[in-house]
């Protein structure tokens, strides 16, 4: 709400200046309890910082070039992931790890001036929109539209989510790798995960569309993960390429359904629509463990990958699939 109505000029900026100083409040926090507070207060902060910069996107680039724009724009986390995964460990074995919090701080502190000074507002001309050019735009949430890519963005999420939670597990486990080989590959295969944000991006563009593309990816994820889940029985060799396969697959529709919510939401609804999206996953990312979590209990690691090609079936009929 505070991006629709303020901008996201001073949403991002703002977001920055406060994830940096409850970082820095980090070095008073005692114990367990109040670290855990204080990673509470950082992660509320940082979070408009995504749907605010989305919805720059929504307002800077037209519809026949969103897909690409956005998919540059969703790069960035994979690649985020990595470098955090290589540059926070050394950071803690020199400084601690209240002292390693201190580098995404300072790189708040400088990215804050630079989004304010820099930080152009999107512009109304030129672009589509949709419902933004009505003067009082009806809620896009009386429609089913939105509420199906939502829908069908969790669906997704949980075999997302658990590649993310068991994949070094299963390096180690199933197949006798060390946890810092299991570690380095795992990080190395974000990168051709990030590009795959980008390709699908292009590939929506052409095509017109940004569901269709994640209604295939939906299928091909959900064929790669029921081969892996029966990879220990009919070819264990594959297991491995079958595992980084189903990694790079299951992050590359989010930057098509992030873009999706936008249009169909429009430009004054757009934040609102976006921080939803971004918290239904939140929601499905924090709930995908705990479920798998039974599944292995009852039934042990390998067909997990299974009842996550099912949330993949059911994605695909999720979807909706009618021109805009």
């Amino acid at each position: 709400m505070i991006i629709d109505r303020y901008g996201e000029r001073f949403t991002m900026t703002a977001s920055l200046l406060l994830t940096a100083f409850f970082l820095g409040l980090l070095n008073t926090a005692e114990g367990p309890i109040g670290a855990g507070a204080v990673l509470v207060l950082v992660g509320a902060a940082a979070g408009p910082v995504n749907a605010a910069s989305g919805r720059l996107i929504l307002g800077w680039f037209t519809m026949r070039e969103r897909g690409l724009a956005m998919g540059i724009r969703q790069t960035a986390q994979p690649l985020g992931i990595a470098l955090s995964a290589a540059a926070l460990p050394i950071a803690a074995a020199h400084w601690g790890f209240t002292g390693a919090m201190l580098l995404p701080a300072a790189l708040a502190m400088v990215m804050a001036p630079l989004v304010a000074v820099l930080t152009a507002t999107p512009r109304q001309k030129g672009t589509d929109p949709g419902p933004a050019t009505a003067s009082r735009p009806a809620s896009p949430y009386r429609h089913p539209t939105i509420w199906r890519v939502h829908g069908a963005s969790m669906l997704l999420g949980v075999p997302q989510f658990t590649v993310m939670t068991y994949a070094l597990v299963y390096l180690v486990q199933e197949h006798g790798w060390s946890a810092p080989a299991a570690g380095a590959v795992l990080a190395v295969a974000q990168v051709p995960g990030a590009a795959s944000r980008l390709l699908l991006g292009v590939w929506s563009d052409r095509v017109g569309s940004r569901l269709r593309p994640v209604r295939t990816i939906a299928a091909v994820s959900g064929a790669a993960l029921l081969l892996l889940s029966l990879s220990p029985l009919v070819l264990p060799v594959a297991g491995v390429p079958l595992l980084l396969a189903c990694v790079v697959l299951s992050m590359s529709h989010n930057g098509l359904t992030f873009t999706s919510v936008a249009e169909t939401a429009g430009l004054p609804w757009a934040g609102r629509a976006m921080a939803a999206q971004n918290s239904l996953q939140a929601l499905s990312s924090m709930l995908t463990p705990f479920m798998m979590a039974v599944v292995i209990h009852w039934y042990g690691l390998s067909p997990v990958f299974a009842v996550s090609a099912a949330f993949c079936a059911a994605a695909i009929v999720a979807v909706p699939i009618a021109r805009r």
